[in-house]
């Protein structure tokens, strides 16, 4: 097992009473006399991975020696965003699969998925009444806006050949990247840090959160369908054009001409995932995603504070890293 694996292993283990605790938030706040909500609520939840934006909010409060428990609501606020969100992505992208299970939408349907990722934005914001914290509701509403926002930018660019690194970068900030920058500055707003920190803290979210996508968009190239959960070259089967995919095609024209084909064909999906996914490991597009997402870890922990619990600094660290270099 490599360190920065290690390293999430730790956090969640150091955080292990408050992740009990956010467990428990969660169950609490999907109950409903309307069966499907937590039925499906659960399941999403449950498939969702690593935890790591509700894990963020913790660390973050725990490195400025937070001692109150208003942590643990706000950062299943940011797990409940998060999953609506995936519940909505879902049935945009018309998946049957997530991390190699089916879909809250494959099981029970796109309608219930969507009306119950509209239940869980309305119980975030519920909770967020119930903290009582007016910037904190100000803050949380500009990112749920902000990640609205994303969604319908990324669904404008689907099959967009022209897609530049930057237009690339813009989606994953706008789309992926806030949410973590939230769980951030959730951790440092509650524990009464000064504006400067406040912020430094977001763009560390930020930054981490970018490496984590552009580490996502590389292993869809790069990782197998058992370890992915899902095919190879499954971006491009749903139009998205990610950094891996426009490298390749800066420095191959015939990759390019046949990523053309497939975006002006009625039928997006018939291609050759294998002949795509060798071209953009023979033209380094997977290489050039990964060393961007090293530059941005890079970039997390410069912002980290020099004051604040010597440990959770250390493991801040570890997480971008890991962020940039997970296998999966």
């Amino acid at each position: 097992m490599n360190d920065s694996k290690l390293s999430l292993k730790h956090a969640l283990k150091l955080c292990h009473q408050d992740m009990q605790a956010v467990n428990a938030c969660i169950h609490e706040n999907l109950q409903s006399d309307i069966m499907m909500i937590p039925a499906i609520g659960h399941y999403i939840i449950n498939n969702g991975g690593k935890r790591l934006r509700p894990l963020l909010t913790l660390l973050i409060a725990k490195l400025f020696h937070y001692q109150g428990n208003r942590h643990i609501p706000l950062a299943v606020v940011v797990e409940f965003i998060h999953t609506a969100s995936l519940l909505h992505d879902d049935v945009v992208d018309a998946a049957d699969q997530r991390r190699g299970a089916p879909s809250a939408n494959g099981i029970w349907g796109n309608q219930a998925s969507v009306l119950v990722g509209d239940y869980l934005f309305s119980r975030a914001f519920q909770m967020m009444v119930k903290d009582g914290d007016v910037a904190m509701l100000g803050l949380m509403s500009d990112v749920t806006n902000a990640l609205a926002e994303g969604e319908v930018l990324q669904l404008s660019r689907t099959f967009h050949v022209e897609m530049s690194e930057a237009e690339c970068l813009e989606v994953i900030e706008r789309k992926t990247a806030i949410l973590f920058s939230a769980a951030t500055k959730v951790g440092a707003h509650i524990a009464d840090q000064p504006q400067e920190i406040i912020e430094a803290m977001s763009e560390y979210g930020m930054c981490l959160g970018v490496a984590f996508q552009l580490m996502d968009d590389a292993l869809d190239y790069i990782a197998d369908e058992k370890t992915a959960g899902k095919p190879v070259c499954h971006d491009l089967e749903e139009g998205k054009i990610t950094l891996p995919l426009i490298i390749a095609m800066e420095r191959d024209p015939e990759l390019r001409a046949q990523v053309e084909i497939i975006a002006e064909s009625e039928e997006h999906i018939s291609f050759d995932r294998n002949w795509i996914r060798e071209r953009v490991l023979h033209h380094g597009g997977d290489q050039f995603t990964m060393q961007r997402a090293k530059d941005y870890a890079n970039r997390a922990i410069a912002l980290l504070p020099t004051h604040g619990d010597r440990e959770i600094i250390s493991l801040l660290k570890a997480l971008a890293i890991f962020s940039a270099e997970r296998p999966y």
